[in-house]
């Protein structure tokens, strides 16, 4: 296990718990396998992944304690060398991206923000989908995720999203909302998520 720690000061730290986890889930072959984010005064969210790094598995970890006024990044595997390489990589894109953040006028952060959530949606969505949660859980997070992005990219041409999340919400609403998805509406849904994954991502980047 290998961690570093980033003091945020005055950032407002829901966002820098959103730029962080962008900054890890944003890589190639990145699933999240636990997160919590739980509302209260003082803000604290965690989040955990599973990845591979130097061509081992690995676990990544995220946490941002508002108290603390920090962020930690964990990287649990077998190579403690490659471990600590893409701490580093990481922090550093992390750094870069806040003081982008925090360069943008206030419009473009709130479009931002917006995008953010969307892509933390698709994370948890296809979590959902693999611990076969409830399809009230799965409906939750296609919703907000749709919403937001349609927020962020208000104007804009974002129809393959806008289009596909309408009809996926038609399509499982009917289905029992205590239920897990029937596998194969399951798995086609996971491959759906991919593409909206990949339409945010690029919005994002357009702007860290």
């Amino acid at each position: 296990m290998v961690s570093r720690a980033l003091n945020f000061g005055s950032a407002e730290p829901s966002v820098v718990f959103r730029i962080a986890w962008y900054t890890v889930a944003s890589r190639p072959s990145v699933i999240l396998e636990e997160y919590s984010e739980p509302e209260g005064a003082v803000f604290e969210g965690m989040a955990r992944f599973s990845t591979r790094i130097g061509g081992e598995k690995a676990e990544v970890g995220i946490r941002v304690k508002e108290a603390d006024g920090s962020v930690e990044i964990s990287a649990k595997g077998k190579d403690e060398v490659a471990l600590a390489m893409y701490l580093g990589e990481v922090l550093e894109s992390l750094q870069d991206s806040m003081a982008k953040y925090e360069a943008l006028p206030a419009d473009d952060q709130s479009r931002l923000r917006r995008a953010l959530v969307a892509k933390a949606c698709w994370d948890r969505l296809v979590h959902n989908v693999l611990k076969k949660a409830p399809q009230g859980e799965v409906y939750y997070q296609v919703a907000h995720g749709r919403e937001m992005i349609i927020k962020a990219t208000e104007g804009e041409d974002m129809k393959p999203v806008t289009l596909t999340t309408s009809a996926w919400l038609a399509k499982i609403e009917s289905l029992p909302r205590d239920e897990a998805l029937p596998g194969s509406v399951a798995s086609e849904l996971a491959k759906k998520s991919i593409e909206w994954k990949r339409a945010t991502q690029g919005f994002v980047s357009r702007f860290l």
